[in-house]
């Protein structure tokens, strides 16, 4: 049974201040002790003042802390709530505490199940549901979020030429990238190409998670679909085989028939972790495609291991995927001034170094802030962004529509 917690976070300090309140929100029952949710007979409607708050560009940086403060300190005010696919989030959470002496709870969990708890507490109107969230997985973010208006995207003005221009519309909080890296014992040197993987000869040699249990990995292989990537994938197939793509009959690009020969050629694993593990150990050549990260795991013997984006010449193609974890503000939140607040802190280098960035085997987490750097022994952002396959929301949205989880499931099952 998948666990399920409210963490309570211990203010740093009652801020007695004299701005009013703005609304309130009852404190949310813990699951240890009702395991329920109180909800409201109403739809939750997002007040005039709220929504002009969401767009108002003129408050200083001090004027927003000041207000955040006072809605904590309001007799009436409720719990800052956090959702989120990472119990990271309660490090933030403690760091915001501590620079603002506001307290915050948070819910930690991931895939549909996040997405199915928050739609379902907003669409009934329950008034302890989440402030902020942090979601992951495009596909449900477009499809589940953002075409009802349940969330509203909120850029910090303080930061804004920071962030990366193309991550500020939704605002992305931070990358995770899946890597093909390759067991370089027996001397093999690099992927040149990307269609080396799904070519018949190398049959069992690429392992990837099983595809039903990472939602990512799908909307991965979707993309590839998009015509830019189609584009790219017939390309890199006239140069490894010396002509044309010969579409299947079932294959409408590239990209399509990419997915069929890849997945016929797979070995998937249980998860990340155990791929990076058993590729080190394994024989020389065979290729995994998992989260970066993995590559510092104890377990792992990473002398074994060679990133094939850090060749010399990187695969023709791509060199893996990334993934974004999509930072916003609750629409009907009735502590906006607090979540503005703390989406601003998470974009800080001090907000997130306190949560993504405690470690050296925390490689592999990209802010798209530019002015936060990579962990030593990685590149950064911009250089991901040249060489991987990246999520669109509204595209995935068209490919799912179109049919595409079939087709990935057909050809994955065959």
């Amino acid at each position: 049974m998948r666990a399920k917690k409210w963490i309570s976070l211990m203010m740093a300090g009652a801020m007695a201040m004299s701005l009013a309140g703005c609304g309130s929100q009852e404190t949310p029952a813990s699951a240890e002790t009702t395991g329920t949710v109180q909800a409201s007979s109403e739809q939750p409607q997002a007040t005039t003042e709220a929504a002009e708050t969401t767009t108002d560009e003129d408050m200083t940086l001090d004027e927003l802390i000041a207000a955040a403060q006072a809605e904590a300190s309001a007799p009436d005010a409720g719990t800052f709530m956090v959702y989120a696919p990472t119990s990271r989030i309660e490090k933030a959470l403690n760091a915001f505490a501590e620079e603002y002496g506001i307290q915050g709870e948070y819910y930690n969990e991931s895939g549909q199940d996040l997405y199915t708890k928050l739609t379902t507490e907003l669409e009934a109107g329950v008034k302890d549901t989440a402030d902020v969230a942090l979601l992951q997985d495009s596909y449900l973010f477009q499809t589940q979020l953002q075409n009802y208006d349940y969330i509203t995207n909120y850029v910090p003005p303080y930061l804004k030429d920071d962030i990366y221009a193309d991550d500020q519309e939704p605002l992305v909080c931070y990358y995770y990238n899946k890597l093909f890296i390759f067991n370089n014992t027996d001397g093999m040197t690099g992927i040149t190409n990307v269609w080396e993987l799904a070519d018949p000869a190398n049959a069992g040699k690429t392992f990837m998670k099983d595809i039903s249990k990472e939602s990512v990995n799908k909307n991965f292989l979707a993309m590839l679909t998009e015509q830019e990537w189609a584009d790219k994938l017939a390309a890199a197939y006239k140069d490894y085989y010396g002509k044309d793509i010969e579409l299947d009959e079932d294959c409408a690009n590239a990209g399509y028939q990419y997915i069929k020969d890849l997945l016929a050629n797979v070995t998937f694993g249980s998860g990340d972790g155990d791929i990076a593990t058993e590729l080190a150990n394994g024989k020389g050549g065979n290729v995994g495609l998992f989260v970066y990260s993995k590559l510092r795991d104890d377990s792992v013997t990473q002398e074994n291991l060679t990133v094939a984006a850090y060749q010399d010449t990187q695969p023709e193609g791509f060199s893996g995927f990334m993934y974004p974890m999509y930072l916003q503000m609750i629409s009907s939140t009735d502590r906006p001034y607090t979540a503005k607040l703390f989406i601003y802190f998470l974009m800080t280098e001090k907000g997130f170094t306190s949560a993504f960035q405690t470690k050296a085997a925390d490689i592999g987490t990209y802010s798209a802030n530019s002015t936060i750097a990579s962990l030593e022994g990685d590149k950064d952002l911009s250089f991901w962004k040249d060489c991987l396959v990246c999520e669109d929301p509204q595209y995935l949205q068209e490919a799912y529509a179109s049919g595409i989880l079939d087709f990935i499931t057909y050809c994955t099952n065959k």
